[in-house]
């Protein structure tokens, strides 16, 4: 039997599901590190036996791939996600060891290998959450995977909507078959006789739905502004980064080590001598700097559609390229700023969605 028999189908709530993988990857990765550090990097075993956690993080993976293959309750699916995001932090984070002869953990590369795999998760979930129209045979799957929540449990009045207007664009299959299906089930769907379950938010839901109240009642223009400014103050940073280097490497000597400590660390000053890789992130990011102007102009001259789309480029470009020589650079030191820029990434388009904008 052919492994697979049909055109894949992308599964409904995928966005949510990658969003839990990848922060739990960041929260494990980051939380091992700190754990070592504190703890003086400590072994777990006696003799020649060393447990390392890599083995514990491809014990989460084996468990998050059985769950799904094994469970069909939608519980699973999330609780997978989580697993499967701690197993690969576990495992990617001694990285370092398997690419050098002498299993060196705090190997320099190893850092941006990991920040690396995370991006490409990044922009696999950018790709995913995008909004595009569903086909019948598509909607007709997304349909079916909220019956199992019927057979537990009333359906809520969000997933009965949900279900019929899935059901809706199925029924415009050309398949006569699939057609009868989506029939029978709209009718089990808006059967007056169907249950319906009150939905009680929980504490995390209602606190979302009243920063949404909270955010929507602030004016527009407002955030604009707002962005704007965070864009302007970023691009002067960075084009004052280019300055400085450019004085450096003309005129040598001309500033002491610490004078360049608020744009450059100590730990990336330590690598000029080595690398030139300084030289270059700096480049990037005053290239970026320019990016941020440009788009800061747009969104104050009420071009607000095409200065976000500029402002998401010169983010994810300092994400996938300037972020990734930092962490080269100077290690793990760079997390906070990855953090803080891909934070930003995910409120523009936020933004971008509330405008309307695609």
């Amino acid at each position: 039997m052919p492994i697979c028999q049909s055109p894949p189908v992308r599964r409904s709530r995928v966005e949510s599901y990658l969003l839990l993988t990848l922060m739990a990857l960041a929260l494990s990765v980051i939380a091992t590190r700190v754990f070592l550090q504190l703890t003086g990097y400590p072994q777990l075993g006696g003799g020649g036996l060393h447990i390392a956690h890599v083995l514990w993080g491809g014990l989460l993976l084996y468990v998050a791939a059985l769950l799904p293959l094994i469970l069909v309750n939608r519980w699973a699916l999330p609780v997978s996600a989580i697993l499967n995001g701690v197993g690969v932090g576990l495992f990617i984070d001694e990285v370092g060891k398997f690419i050098t002869r002498d299993n060196d953990y705090f190997y320099r590369p190893a850092a941006p290998i990991i920040y690396a795999f995370f991006i490409l998760g990044v922009l696999l979930f950018l790709y995913v959450r995008k909004p595009r129209q569903s086909n019948p045979r598509e909607a007709m799957y997304h349909a079916a995977e909220e019956l199992p929540q019927a057979i537990d449990r009333p359906l809520t009045v969000n997933e009965r909507a949900y279900m019929a207007h899935q059901l809706q664009l199925a029924r415009q299959a050309g398949a006569e078959s699939l057609c009868r299906l989506a029939n029978v089930l709209n009718d089990f769907v808006r059967d007056e006789r169907l249950p319906v379950a009150v939905a009680t938010p929980g504490w995390l839901e209602k606190l979302t739905r009243a920063i949404s109240i909270v955010v929507r009642r602030v004016p527009r223009w407002v955030y604009r502004v707002l962005i704007a400014a965070f864009l302007f103050v970023s691009g002067i940073l960075a084009l004052l980064e280019v300055a400085f280097l450019i004085i450096v490497v003309l005129a040598p000597g001309t500033f002491h080590p610490r004078d360049l400590a608020f744009l450059i660390t100590a730990d990336e000053l330590r690598s000029v001598r080595d690398y030139p890789w300084v030289q270059v992130r700096i480049c990037l990011q005053g290239a970026v700097g320019v990016i941020a102007w440009v788009a800061g102009f747009l969104l104050l001259t009420r071009r607000q559609a095409r200065g976000i789309q500029i402002a998401i480029f010169g983010l994810t470009l300092s994400l996938t390229t300037v972020v990734l020589l930092t962490f080269y650079l100077d290690q793990f030191g760079a997390l906070t700023g990855a953090l803080f820029q891909f934070s930003m990434l995910l409120g523009l388009l936020a933004y971008r969605r509330w405008l309307g904008v695609t």
